[in-house]
């Protein structure tokens, strides 16, 4: 499904048999490091959004403000409950940048449409693994945490979304991969093309 113009779904998990734990993993390009510096390279944010029941699309626009305010790199999950939004944020963002991160998303959640949703924040060292969060928050956060790659890396050419339909047998045909392949082989297994000059050189350098 498509959520929004500035994220990129990545992944949909549907609940589970009793109509619980689905979550949505989005992604978008990053300036910023999860301590929120300036990075030396445009790379790639994984983020994700655990639902309560049926999506609630206003933690989107929230998501949304946070890019325009420059304040959603250290996010790895979000939740929204009864008027709660968990942030579930990496545990390398400490001091001021910190304390200026907690009041933004504490803005952004107070102006949550028809609503004022209070914001709790969680390190993700810590996300699961105590009593915060609500039942939802507590039985699914660990585990999407530590079964999905969630945070920024480096963008690579290897990330190109229709990278396979650009491989040698898409383009050319199975028949023809294979030929290429099979005379690559034969080059290398056949004589070096550039034995004789390499006799030459070691002839002229050697000569008396």
């Amino acid at each position: 499904m498509i959520y929004s113009r500035l994220l990129y779904t990545e992944h949909e998990q549907p609940h589970n048999d009793d109509g619980e734990g689905a979550y949505t993993i989005f992604s978008t390009q990053q300036l910023f490091g999860a301590d929120c510096m300036p990075l030396e390279a445009v790379c790639i944010q994984k983020l994700a959004v655990l639902w309560e029941d049926q999506p609630d699309t206003r933690v989107i626009d929230l998501i949304e403000q946070s890019i325009i305010l420059v304040i959603l790199s250290p996010v790895k999950l979000l939740h929204a409950s009864e008027g709660m939004l968990v942030v579930v944020y990496d545990s390398t963002l400490v001091g001021e940048n910190f304390e200026l991160f907690h009041l933004a998303w504490a803005k952004i959640a107070a102006g949550v449409m028809y609503e004022e949703w209070t914001v709790l924040l969680i390190k993700d060292t810590d996300a699961g693994h105590g009593f915060d969060g609500g039942r939802i928050f507590r039985k699914f956060a660990r585990s999407i945490l530590d079964n999905n790659e969630i945070g920024i890396s480096d963008f690579t050419p290897d990330l190109f979304l229709l990278k396979d339909d650009w491989a040698p047998e898409n383009v050319f045909g199975p028949k023809s991969f294979e030929e290429a392949n099979a005379e690559s082989e034969q080059l290398r297994e056949g004589p070096n093309l550039f034995d004789d000059d390499l006799d030459s050189w070691r002839k002229s350098t050697t000569a008396p």
